[in-house]
């Protein structure tokens, strides 16, 4: 029996733990009071109510399980609140001395933290690889002009691609039009189970001020921003530490190079070595995120996620192999064939920075690029190159202002355009900061910022699908780059990986 690469375990490990997930799924119409010294679950019921002496302070019905467990979440005095349950054979039970309101946790979210553990593996790889590549990247261009043609080619190149990804979305929603198709009733449950969520991230008071974001992309303590994972911090101060590198003799330059590259390269190692639990810890996520959030919420956002994916997959299969085509001479099946495991890894953990290490792999040992245009044009997409993320956004403000009843002008929406291009700069490589950032976009335009409550039940799958054109469009530019600089090596799509079993 021929041997599985690690691509196809990855994949099974994925088709299985969608299954796994959807048997142990979290049953939605049951929850589990904690007290003190004991639990107790609750199913079936007809009625929540929740009162303080004899006030009412809320009545649930049916089985909205959601917004019982948030309500309570979210009192800000739990003292002498007590829980009035009416069950479905018209029994009623009295609880008080709550300690919190949870759902009833299966063995597929159990498992959760195993994949956990392989996600904190590979983001904590990410620093490290980023700091270290892009200082022997900008120190390996020979000389600051090219550092400038290399950095103008990169930056050029993710300008156009995250325009595109927008104008696509942008074109999907417009003809599309989900925001039209939602019920009033399904978008008063949304705003209803998820404003609390939606409340949270406003509170954060995002916003893009264009002189403070350049300012803030100089740190003050490079350590400190090694330290919190700001990227664009590393980014800046690592390409300057290479740049200068070369402007020192090299008896003082090469020690340092040496010990850059060095870590580099056991970064490398160490992700090839975590790789191997991979289709084990993909298994888990995906059962955790299906067994937790299921796909019942799709149904009431179809038209929305499906006008998302669409955009994503016209991105993905049309608008990147036409670039190939144009600036390169890869063959397109070649090119997909070697992100197998990047768009797996991608898909299952939601993060670019947590692919880098993989992608970066990828890139040079079955694409060709030399570690040098690697090293420096990776890391710097990872932070600054968000194609998926930034039509997500693009198609999420007009879904959003077309349910409210906006209607977008040229005007406005060339604004999304400019400012989703802007925060996807800003976005951080990490599960979920999307969301942060798309409050930017709706503020640009004067839509309410709590609509994000209608997208928020969704975004968890919808952020494991944009990542993937996130990560593909960074080895795109890889290619394109190496291309146009001559130095494109040899194409092995099927090389071995070394984290194999």
């Amino acid at each position: 029996m021929p041997k599985l690469q690690l691509h196809t375990k990855i994949v099974i490990g994925l088709i299985l733990g969608a299954i796994f997930g959807a048997i142990f799924a979290i049953n939605p119409n049951k929850v589990e009071l904690n007290f003190k010294d004991r639990s107790e679950q609750v199913e079936n019921w007809q009625e929540f109510t929740y009162f303080k002496k004899d006030s009412v302070l809320k009545t649930l019905y049916g089985g909205d399980q959601l917004t019982i467990i948030k309500y309570y979440k979210n009192l800000k005095d739990k003292k002498d609140v007590k829980l009035k349950v009416k069950l479905s054979d018209g029994s009623e039970k009295t609880y008080e001395a709550i300690a919190s309101v949870e759902k009833v946790r299966t063995i597929g979210v159990w498992l959760k933290p195993v994949g956990d553990i392989f996600v904190r593996l590979l983001n904590m790889i990410a620093v490290p690889l980023v700091l270290a590549s892009l200082i022997v990247g900008a120190a390996s261009l020979t000389d600051l002009k090219h550092v400038a043609k290399i950095g103008g080619k990169t930056i050029g190149f993710y300008a156009l691609t995250a325009v595109m990804a927008i104008t696509i979305g942008l074109l999907c929603v417009n003809f599309i039009q989900p925001g039209h198709i939602m019920d009033q009733s399904s978008k008063d449950r949304l705003l209803d189970a998820y404003q609390d969520d939606a409340k949270s991230k406003i509170e954060q008071n995002v916003s893009l001020n264009i002189v403070e974001f350049l300012v803030n992309i100089v740190p003050k303590n490079p350590f400190k921003a090694i330290a919190d994972g700001d990227f664009l911090q590393i980014v800046f101060f690592a390409i300057l530490t290479g740049i200068f590198l070369m402007q020192i003799p090299k008896t003082k330059s090469e020690p340092v190079i040496n010990f850059f590259s060095g870590l580099s390269d056991a970064m490398i190692v160490l992700v090839e070595k975590i790789m191997i639990i991979a289709p084990y810890a993909v298994f888990t996520l995906i059962a955790a995120t299906v067994a937790e959030f299921g796909f019942g919420i799709l149904k009431t956002l179809m038209w929305y996620a499906l006008t998302v994916v669409l955009g994503l997959l016209i991105l993905t299969f049309i608008e990147y192999p036409l670039l190939l085509r144009i600036f390169t001479k890869v063959k397109l099946k070649d090119f997909f064939k070697a992100q197998r495991q990047v768009i797996a890894v991608a898909f299952s953990t939601s993060s670019s920075a947590a692919t880098l290490p993989v992608t970066m792999d990828v890139c040079e040992k079955r694409l060709g690029v030399p570690n040098k245009i690697a090293s420096f044009v990776l890391p710097l997409g990872t932070t600054v190159n968000m194609d998926g993320t930034a039509l997500y956004q693009a198609v999420a403000a007009v879904f959003i202002a077309q349910v409210f009843g906006f209607d977008l002008t040229l005007t406005q929406q060339l604004t999304i355009v400019l400012t989703a291009s802007l925060a996807a700069i800003g976005t951080a490589p990490v599960p979920g900061v999307g969301l942060l950032m798309l409050i930017i976009v709706l503020k640009s335009i004067g839509v309410p910022e709590e609509g994000i409550a209608l997208i928020i039940g969704v975004d968890r799958l919808l952020d494991m699908c944009r990542t993937v054109p996130n990560v593909i469009a960074d080895s795109l530019a890889c290619v394109v780059i190496a291309s146009s600089e001559g130095e494109l090596g040899e194409i092995t799509p099927d090389a071995e990986y070394d984290g194999a079993m």
